[in-house]
């Protein structure tokens, strides 16, 4: 079980740095590719306008505000965060992204545009948890599939008695 935001933005800050890693590796070793400032500046106003429409549409009935209103209560709110599998899967998204980058350094934005759509799922999502005041967690069904739970922002306080005193 982990964080919902957390696990978009590890996914989208994964695509990022294999980018960058990908792109610095073939810079590095191909001396006959000429990056232009304008082609990164019109990939960077490409991606940013992207971001606003993956947001936009996924912060409607069409895209993940559905998913975020039939998500449950978390079945068990005591159990931790295990982070373990979007370490890998972000990890996994790095390699990835450098590999694709560096095989065929015009498929970086291709990336970027993949990147910015997890980030959007992170800001719909941020969003959604500030408004309901809920947090989302993303937990894996007996099946192995996942689903959306929520829990709230803060654990509910301790029942006390009018003297402030365990009730027996």
């Amino acid at each position: 079980m982990v964080r919902y935001v957390r696990h978009e933005l590890a996914s989208g800050a994964a695509k990022l740095a294999g980018i960058v890693a990908g792109t610095a590796v073939a810079v590095g070793t191909r001396e006959n590719r000429q990056w232009s400032a304008t082609d990164s500046e019109n990939a960077a106003i490409v991606a940013v306008a992207f971001l606003i429409i993956a947001a936009l549409v996924r912060s409607t009935r069409l895209g993940h505000r559905r998913d975020f209103e039939s998500a449950g209560p978390l079945p068990d709110a005591g159990q931790g965060s295990g982070g373990g599998e979007t370490a890998v899967r972000s990890g996994f998204l790095f390699v990835l992204a450098a590999g694709l980058v560096y095989l065929w350094s015009d498929i970086w934005v291709l990336v970027l545009l993949v990147a910015s759509d997890y980030l959007a799922k992170a800001a719909v999502g941020g969003l959604w948890q500030r408004r309901h005041g809920k947090l989302l967690w993303r937990i894996c069904d007996e099946d192995g599939e996942h689903r959306l739970a929520y829990s709230p922002v803060s654990p509910p306080p301790t029942t006390r008695t009018a003297t402030g005193a365990p009730p027996a």
